[in-house]
């Protein structure tokens, strides 16, 4: 499951006033700043680097991809998240919404599986009256949402089916590191957790003489193998199966 990400409303108040806005018009971060919202959101939560929806908004408008009268370019989410080494891209050109069953809905919640966080482009509908950008980051039967402009329950754990109908258009950012799977462990890793716990043990201190004379006997008679490598492995925890052998060889002694 992928991990929430940090949550910034584009109508907080120690932004919302603030100018978004290019030559020509007066819109501010609370009526326009959907877009660069959204991308703060995911920037802090994949780099740990404060970064606001303020600072989000003045980089588009310093490089170019506030739209006058209107909200924020496409082209705005690759460079941005580029700027901060976060792969980042536009899943499809093909306007999806009124398609529900459309497969870049599929294929948006492949990539939600394997790790990688969505904004979408939401159309007329819940979300919005004209145009929103919004951040998905799981689906376990609602569509999961951080949204920059609502804490309303069912715009944060979306219906699948009106969702997926008033969807637009999807941008993919690489979050995969990120979402790994914090116990998950390659047998490479295991063998190579196995090796130094059996280093450690072997750097012990001697075991005490006055079991030498116990030790050479079980080693005499078969019933301690060691590690295969030439450490008894004294002070190892004994399993059920270990000891089940142990007096099975006993017994043949």
């Amino acid at each position: 499951m992928n991990k929430q990400p940090v949550s910034y409303l584009q109508t907080d108040s120690r932004w919302a006033a603030l100018p978004y806005q290019v030559p020509g018009e007066t819109a501010t971060i609370g009526g326009s700043g959907c877009g660069p919202t959204a991308a703060a959101m995911l920037i802090e939560t994949l780099t740990g680097q404060t970064f606001t929806p303020k600072d989000a908004c003045a980089w588009s408008v310093e490089h170019g991809y506030k739209a006058l009268n209107q909200g924020t370019y496409y082209s705005y989410f690759k460079p941005q998240f580029a700027a901060f080494g976060i792969d980042c891209d536009q899943l499809s050109w093909v306007n999806t919404y009124g398609k529900p069953a459309h497969s870049n809905h599929k294929k948006m919640l492949e990539l939600l599986d394997q790790g990688y966080y969505i904004i979408a482009l939401m159309g007329k509908g819940l979300w919005t009256s004209s145009g929103h950008f919004v951040v998905v980051w799981w689906e376990d039967g609602k569509i999961r949402i951080n949204d920059p402009a609502s804490t309303r329950p069912e715009r944060l754990n979306g219906d699948p089916y009106t969702f997926f109908s008033q969807a637009k258009y999807y941008w993919w950012v690489d979050a995969r590191a990120y979402n790994k799977e914090e116990d998950e462990v390659t047998q490479e890793t295991f063998e190579q957790m196995l090796q130094t716990y059996l280093d450690k043990l072997a750097d012990r201190q001697p075991d005490p003489s006055w079991g030498g004379e116990a030790r050479q006997w079980a080693l005499d008679q078969g019933l301690i193998t060691g590690d295969g490598q030439g450490r008894p492995m004294w002070e190892s925890h004994v399993t059920r199966n270990q000891l089940a052998t142990i007096l099975y060889q006993f017994s043949k002694a």
